[in-house]
């Protein structure tokens, strides 16, 4: 009898000991940037951070789900329990966080996802009740990237370009070209094979997806930044062991959007210098004050458009500035 009590204790306090296993779903490849030096550390660290009571594990390359438009749907089916995922691909739910993607306003990740993750703790974006997310910020402005010269706006004209959302590609329309909704692992081919004949992307996203060997000219402008988010569904996060939610949250939010900038905002420099080192036959336009000034002009209608669609949206967006201004301000 003694040894039967004994015995399921021991068991009973093995199946204690054993950690909770959370699995993370990227359909970016296992070596990406933000995957291998962003995603994995962060895993690393709150596993070892949860004293024993959690384990992260990495699904990269699309394992759980290769479909970009479908990352928050793995997390609602049960088949990943984190996603790193696009809100803007879900039209209609985080509608708030469209205003990162405004032409012109953010100039890199650090500014964008510091704000938009204060206004999400400040509980003025709409869409997230049912998530814990770890994340939430933008990826670094997109420029154009495409198999043709890209020199003027008239450029543009005709041409069909990729973009990742709705509102980019009111951008792109704004500027004389078409919009076509393509995922992003299909980008390169779509380029190739003059299914689109360029994309709206970050730099980052040229590098991981090599959309500079299939377009060979860039222009580096502010066009807005993507939403992005790495979230889990906040019952799966309320059912954690108190030391596990802890040490999520110790690596989540602002912390999170430290990490993660600091990554993202290295390519703005880093993917283009790479690039013309190579050689090759890349071209990159950096385009000058009164350049830049004419795509702005030509876009500021989207903007205008945007803060008068929705009731929320002109006080998002001015809270949006108000909090930007702190942020450039070092506050």
């Amino acid at each position: 009898m003694k040894l039967a009590l004994l015995t399921a204790l021991l068991v009973a306090g093995l199946a204690q000991a054993q950690p909770v296993v959370l699995k993370f779903a990227s359909f970016e490849p296992a070596q990406a940037p933000f995957t291998a030096r962003v995603f994995t550390t962060w895993a690393e660290d709150v596993t070892n951070a949860s004293n024993g009571t959690l384990k992260i594990e990495m699904f990269a390359g699309g394992t759980l789900g290769r479909n970009p438009l479908q990352q928050l749907k793995l997390i609602q089916d049960g088949v990943a329990d984190i996603a790193w995922t696009v809100p803007g691909v879900t039209p209609g739910r985080f509608d708030d966080v469209e205003v990162v993607e405004l032409p012109f306003l953010v100039n890199n990740s650090l500014e964008g996802s510091t704000v938009l993750t204060r206004m999400l703790v400040r509980n003025q974006l709409a869409g997230f009740a049912e998530l814990k997310p770890m994340f939430l910020g933008n990826v670094p402005p997109v420029s154009m990237h495409g198999k043709f010269p890209i020199k003027t706006l008239a450029d543009l004209k005709g041409k069909r370009f990729r973009v990742g959302s709705s509102l980019t590609g009111k951008v792109v329309e704004a500027m004389g070209a078409t919009p076509v909704v393509i995922g992003a692992p299909q980008t390169a081919e779509a380029i190739s094979k003059g299914v689109v004949d360029g994309t709206l992307a970050e730099w980052n996203f040229v590098a991981t997806f090599k959309i500079d060997e299939v377009a060979l000219h860039h222009m580096a402008l502010p066009l807005g930044g993507t939403a992005v988010m790495v979230p889990m569904l906040k019952s799966r996060y309320d059912a954690l062991p108190p030391a596990a939610r802890a040490a999520i949250d110790q690596f989540s939010g602002e912390a999170f959007v430290k990490r993660f900038a600091a990554v993202a905002d290295a390519q703005i420099t880093a993917v283009p210098e790479a690039i013309e080192k190579r050689g090759g036959k890349n071209i990159i336009v950096r385009p000058d004050a009164a350049t830049q000034e004419t795509f702005k002009k030509a876009v500021e209608p989207v903007v205008s458009e945007w803060r008068k669609t929705k009731p929320r949206n002109e006080a998002t967006y001015q809270a949006f500035i108000a909090e930007l201004q702190q942020v450039r301000a070092g506050k």
